[in-house]
């Protein structure tokens, strides 16, 4: 009975990330750590006392290896020497961008970065000059991206991730849902067949989560990204569908599709099979998220993971097929 129970899934103590961790980044004048937030990873957001913010993330174990977070955190550096605005990480007085801590589930890693420049975006009246902002943005990205390499192995964003991986997610909690789990078998093979046969589909590393979000812009207008927690070396027209499925919500996807797609144009070429293939990756998308999402229920729980849930995603999925001429 002496020894610990094992847990999933913990929760670092702010005081204890204060005390032991930010000194080692030269961060010891701490006004106030809190937890901000709880996702794939951890975020905490630190105030200092000279006012500056940091954001505190400690990956989830499990979630991503170490070299996965040192790639993440060398291609954010590229951004950097490439003069790319980027939520920047931070370096320990040792130089290093990592810091290990032992906790409950074993080894985790703990990464800080500056506060990203300027306010939350804001898709109001001025929602198309927006998205003609953020394309010219993520084609910067891109274009600074192309000679990026780094030592470290991170998965890649390719079929394996975005599709069969998250049907071994998604499997478990459709067994006693044969009829939804047969579509979407049906649903991911027509999807994953249309991409795998379409040509010379362009490769670079990607950003991974660029919903429209995950960006502040300055009183100049510059955009600012940060969370590259998704990112990894995989298909280009993949980061720029997750933009086109994000809207989808909304009922504005084609309203913010075209002018990302303008803005995107006007600093970085993109082929007609890439823009052809976006309705294939926006389908993409939506079997990674139910992935996600149920990859997630060890350490959050299945209680949103109900018969609505995915009677409302499989309904999703139905409208793409008819949308976008998917043949199930």
């Amino acid at each position: 009975m002496g020894s610990t129970f094992p847990v999933s899934h913990s929760v670092l103590r702010p005081s204890a990330l204060a005390e032991r961790v930010l000194p080692r980044y030269g961060l010891s004048d701490v006004a106030d750590l809190s937890f901000y937030q709880r996702g794939f990873n951890d975020t905490y957001v630190a105030k200092m006392s000279d006012g500056e913010t940091y954001y505190v993330r400690v990956y989830r174990r499990g979630w991503r290896t170490k070299d996965d977070a040192l790639c993440e955190l060398d291609a954010i550096e590229h951004l950097r020497r490439k003069g790319v605005p980027a939520a920047y990480p931070v370096a320990s007085t040792a130089g290093e961008f990592l810091t290990p801590v032992d906790a409950p589930e074993g080894e985790r890693q703990v990464a800080v970065f500056v506060e990203a420049a300027g306010e939350r975006l804001e898709y109001g009246e001025n929602a198309v000059d927006l998205c003609r902002t953020y394309g010219a943005a993520v084609a910067a990205m891109h274009n600074a991206w192309d000679d990026f390499t780094s030592q470290h192995d991170r998965f890649r964003l390719d079929l394996e991730h975005l599709i069969d991986q998250p049907l071994r997610l998604v499997e478990p909690m459709l067994l006693s849902r044969p009829e939804r789990w047969e579509y979407l078998q049906r649903f991911a093979a027509a999807v994953r067949e249309r991409i795998a046969r379409t040509p010379a589909l362009e490769q670079g590393f990607c950003h991974g989560d660029l919903q429209g979000w995950h960006a502040h812009m300055d009183e100049a207008g510059t955009l600012t990204f940060y969370d590259f927690d998704g990112g990894g070396v995989g298909f280009r027209a993949y980061d720029l569908a997750v933009f086109r499925w994000s809207f989808r919500f909304d009922n504005e996807e084609l309203s913010r599709w075209e002018p990302f797609l303008e803005g995107y144009r006007a600093r970085r070429d993109v082929a007609d099979v890439d823009v052809e293939a976006a309705p294939l990756f926006v389908c993409a998308r939506h079997i990674w998220h139910m992935g996600a999402h149920a990859g997630e229920a060890a350490g959050s729980g299945i209680a949103d993971l109900h018969d609505a849930y995915y009677e409302r995603r499989i309904g999703w999925l139905k409208e793409l097929a008819s949308d976008y001429a998917i043949d199930v």
